[in-house]
């Protein structure tokens, strides 16, 4: 039921222009840094006509493209695409814009408020009109046909103005609600690095290790118990450390804390459909990135002849990523095969904890040369890894730093995910907000405003006088 007062009608009753553009012939390499400003879909946002991205005309363009020349407070609308129902008015500074084909113009008659369309445009009730009324095999499309047979509400005059003042307050609101959640993702990575820095750095567990009673250093593994490819990678150039580390700390490499290897796959070609099929989990790179620090999930396995032509590394293993995702890092949380762009590396329990290693890899991969000699190579392969150097505390600290970053780790997750429901809610808000006010419940009704069946006579009165132009005809591609 329409709240007192209030009408409605289809969109054309009341719109003076409904088109859209089309796309300069030669496409996107046609466009010029500066000339007349073309507004595409990626432009149009619900928060309004953004300018990042903007592309421009040249005269020519601009002049094939002149029937959908932009006037400030045009109602834009996207009508293809995944961002099909985005729509926002057009800001003074964008009058003389062109649109292409994406996005469609909406020019209202005297008496309608551009933000109060817009604003039902943008509504839960209109979004699921959008969304159902299209067409295209490819994509979703709304033809200007849809568009004018479109209906809306009309609300008294000074109503709608009652409703935009409104809307802008709460929604300006939620809008620097929504920027300040929007920052938190990248913060939360920024903290993660700072509990990492401050863990290998031993500050992390300063007052910790001050409370302990003396431990002894970690020794490195015997030269006998290293191979021998690795007892001098790294050991006879010089190191000089990043930075400083308590004393009871050691910079160590790898192999000096346990066995390290490449992964194995030496059958050719490698997508033989002999080597899969199996009970044998097969992980690889991209696996290794997505896991959430222990690697669990794959897609593939091996047959026992593919595991024949490679190796079974156990659980508890560190995978180091040495091709395409460089230097990325997860745990096996169960026994699993992988091949030669993935390095595994077995801790020397007595040595060092998987988790503490993992945890290190994590936070140096960004800069891993300043870890290893002067003379390492800046890509990493075996042999650099081999040469890195890690800043290893005596075992107890290093299951007390791990034990740190967990806890840290967890509350900042915790944080993000609230960050991210509290995100959701904001826009449920907004489309909570949208639909009250098309109710007629967001603002009180003044019985004294001007009946909307009044304007809207007078739209058709208008209309009915005024003289009759030719038809428009929609470019289909400017020269």
């Amino acid at each position: 039921m329409k709240p007192p007062g209030w009408a409605e009608t289809p969109l054309a009753a009341v719109a003076t222009k409904i088109g859209s553009g089309a796309t300069p012939r030669g496409g996107s390499e046609s466009y010029t840094r500066e000339g007349v400003p073309l507004i595409r879909s990626m432009n149009v946002h619900f928060d309004g006509v953004r300018l990042e991205g903007l592309a421009h005309l040249d005269d020519t363009q601009a002049a094939a493209l002149a029937n959908v020349e932009v006037a400030a407070g045009d109602v834009l609308l996207n009508i293809t695409g995944a961002s099909i129902g985005r729509v926002a008015v057009a800001p003074a500074i964008l009058a003389g814009a062109r649109v292409n084909q994406h996005v469609s113009i909406i020019r209202l008659a005297a008496g309608l408020e551009p933000q109060f369309v817009r604003a039902y445009l943008a509504s839960p009730v209109a979004q699921a009109i959008i969304g159902g009324e299209n067409y295209g095999v490819t994509r979703p499309a709304l033809t200007k046909g849809l568009i004018e047979e479109m209906r809306i509400p009309v609300a008294p005059l000074a109503e709608q103005r009652r409703i935009v003042a409104k809307l802008d307050g709460l929604i300006t609101s939620t809008a620097r609600a929504r920027a300040e959640l929007d920052r938190v993702p990248a913060l939360a990575t920024r903290y993660k690095q700072s509990v990492l820095g401050r863990a290998f750095s031993g500050q992390l567990t300063a007052a910790w290790r001050a409370a302990q009673s003396a431990f002894e250093p970690i020794s490195p593994r015997s030269e006998g118990d290293i191979r021998a490819k690795y007892r001098t990678a790294g050991a006879s150039t010089g190191f000089t450390p990043p930075y400083g580390i308590p004393k009871s700390w050691r910079w160590l490499r790898l192999p000096e804390l346990g066995d390290m290897d490449r992964g194995k796959s030496r059958h050719r070609p490698r997508d033989d459909p002999r080597l899969f099929g199996g009970l044998f989990p097969f992980v690889q790179t991209g696996e290794v990135r997505a896991a959430d620090r222990y690697l669990t999930s794959y897609a593939k396995t091996y047959s026992p002849f593919g595991l024949e032509q490679s190796r079974l590394w156990p659980a508890g293993t560190v995978c180091i990523t040495i091709a395409a995702n460089i230097a990325e890092t997860a745990i096996l949380g169960i026994d699993a095969c992988f091949p030669d762009s993935v390095v595994g590396f077995s801790a020397d329990q007595a040595r060092c904890l998987p988790e503490y290693v993992e945890y290190f890899i994590r936070t140096a991969k960004a800069d891993l040369e300043q870890f290893a000699p002067a003379t390492a190579q800046k890509n990493i392969n075996l042999e650099v890894l081999g040469a890195i150097r890690l800043p290893v505390p005596p075992l107890g600290e290093q299951a007390e730093i791990v034990r740190k970053i967990d806890v840290a780790f967890a509350e900042i997750d915790r944080l993000s995910a609230e960050t991210s429901a509290a995100r959701k809610l904001l826009d449920r808000l907004d489309q909570a907000v949208l639909a009250k006010a098309f109710r007629g419940d967001l603002v009180p009704q003044d019985p004294a405003d001007e009946p909307a069946s009044v304007l809207l006579d007078l739209i058709r009165a208008e209309r009915a006088g005024a003289p009759k132009g030719k038809r428009e005809r929609r470019p289909r591609e400017a020269a």
